[in-house]
């Protein structure tokens, strides 16, 4: 009989953690300060009725590390943000910001760096966010 409830508790468990459908972590955050996400996860700032999801990379066109490039190149972060009930779809390049709702979001930085002998997987992506309003 023990051994059923415990099965029992185990499977809601298990059920109750897949409910999310998916859904990365969401991070508690706040106004002015920088936040780190993987791909998947948000920054949620309950008082002001906004969440900010890291999609994942549209492009990352860097120039590896471990060369030497006449081009720069550039990284695009895709963005969620969800304020007031709306959700917006955003691609914002390393440095540069995103606005909605009266809140800028800036990419503040894109990790790792690229090298040439090693492609970077879209899991191993994490991207620094600020929002301000």
């Amino acid at each position: 009989m023990i051994r059923r409830l415990l099965l029992l508790v185990l499977f809601a468990a298990a059920l109750a953690a897949c409910g999310r459908g998916g859904a990365g972590t969401d991070l508690e955050g706040s106004l002015d300060a920088p936040s780190q996400l993987a791909p998947g996860e948000s920054i949620v700032l309950e008082a002001e009725k906004l969440e900010v999801q890291f999609v994942g990379i549209a492009t990352d066109s860097r120039c590896p590390t471990d060369v030497t490039c006449v081009w720069a190149g550039e990284v695009v972060v895709r963005l969620a943000i969800r304020s007031d009930g709306t959700t917006t779809q955003h691609e914002v390049k390393e440095t540069e910001s995103a606005t909605a709702d009266g809140f800028t979001v800036t990419v503040l930085q894109v990790l790792p760096a690229r090298t040439s002998s090693q492609p970077i997987a879209a899991a191993d992506y994490r991207v620094t966010l600020k929002i301000t309003r």
